[in-house]
Protein backbone atom coordinates (compact mmCIF):
# COMPACT_ATOMS: atom_id res chain seq x y z
CA UNK A 1 0.00 0.00 0.00
CA UNK A 2 1.33 3.45 -0.88
CA UNK A 3 0.47 6.78 0.74
CA UNK A 4 -2.24 7.64 -1.82
CA UNK A 5 -3.96 4.30 -1.32
CA UNK A 6 -3.73 4.74 2.45
CA UNK A 7 -5.42 8.15 2.16
CA UNK A 8 -8.19 6.66 -0.02
CA UNK A 9 -8.73 3.85 2.50
CA UNK A 10 -8.92 6.32 5.38
CA UNK A 11 -11.39 8.51 3.46
CA UNK A 12 -13.57 5.46 2.80
CA UNK A 13 -13.26 4.42 6.45
CA UNK A 14 -14.54 7.85 7.56
CA UNK A 15 -17.72 7.22 5.58
CA UNK A 16 -18.26 3.50 6.17
CA UNK A 17 -16.19 2.48 9.25
CA UNK A 18 -15.43 -0.81 7.50
CA UNK A 19 -11.65 -1.00 8.03
CA UNK A 20 -10.29 -3.14 10.81
CA UNK A 21 -8.23 -1.61 13.60
CA UNK A 22 -5.04 -3.14 12.15
CA UNK A 23 -5.73 -1.80 8.64
CA UNK A 24 -6.63 1.64 9.98
CA UNK A 25 -3.45 1.77 12.07
CA UNK A 26 -1.32 0.64 9.10
CA UNK A 27 -2.85 3.32 6.86
CA UNK A 28 -2.37 6.00 9.53
CA UNK A 29 1.28 4.96 9.97
CA UNK A 30 1.83 5.21 6.22
CA UNK A 31 0.34 8.70 6.04
CA UNK A 32 2.35 9.83 9.07
CA UNK A 33 -0.74 10.44 11.21
CA UNK A 34 0.07 7.73 13.77
CA UNK A 35 3.02 7.47 16.11
CA UNK A 36 3.74 4.32 18.11
CA UNK A 37 4.80 6.35 21.14
CA UNK A 38 1.79 8.64 20.94
CA UNK A 39 1.75 12.29 20.09
CA UNK A 40 3.94 14.78 21.93
CA UNK A 41 0.85 16.85 22.75
CA UNK A 42 -1.25 14.05 24.22
CA UNK A 43 -0.03 14.65 27.76
CA UNK A 44 -0.66 18.39 27.69
CA UNK A 45 -3.44 19.64 29.89
CA UNK A 46 -6.29 21.39 28.10
CA UNK A 47 -6.83 24.89 29.49
CA UNK A 48 -10.36 25.67 30.63
CA UNK A 49 -10.19 29.31 29.62
CA UNK A 50 -8.63 30.74 26.51
CA UNK A 51 -5.17 32.16 26.95
CA UNK A 52 -6.32 35.00 24.70
CA UNK A 53 -8.92 37.03 26.62
CA UNK A 54 -10.35 38.64 23.49
CA UNK A 55 -11.56 35.21 22.37
CA UNK A 56 -13.72 34.92 25.48
CA UNK A 57 -15.15 38.37 24.77
CA UNK A 58 -15.81 37.44 21.15
CA UNK A 59 -17.59 34.25 22.19
CA UNK A 60 -19.71 36.25 24.64
CA UNK A 61 -20.65 38.69 21.89
CA UNK A 62 -21.63 35.85 19.56
CA UNK A 63 -23.78 34.21 22.24
CA UNK A 64 -25.49 37.52 23.04
CA UNK A 65 -26.15 38.06 19.34
CA UNK A 66 -27.60 34.56 18.94
CA UNK A 67 -29.87 35.06 21.94
CA UNK A 68 -31.05 38.41 20.58
CA UNK A 69 -31.85 36.88 17.17
CA UNK A 70 -33.57 33.92 18.82
CA UNK A 71 -35.77 36.24 20.84
CA UNK A 72 -36.63 38.28 17.73
CA UNK A 73 -37.43 35.13 15.74
CA UNK A 74 -39.56 33.78 18.61
CA UNK A 75 -41.52 37.04 18.81
CA UNK A 76 -42.04 37.14 15.02
CA UNK A 77 -43.12 33.52 14.56
CA UNK A 78 -46.40 32.97 12.80
CA UNK A 79 -49.09 31.42 14.90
Amino acid sequence: MDKNEANRLLDRHKETCELSYADTTAALRLTGDYEDDGSAGMGAEIPQESERPWENQSIGMVVADLLRHRKTAWNNRSE
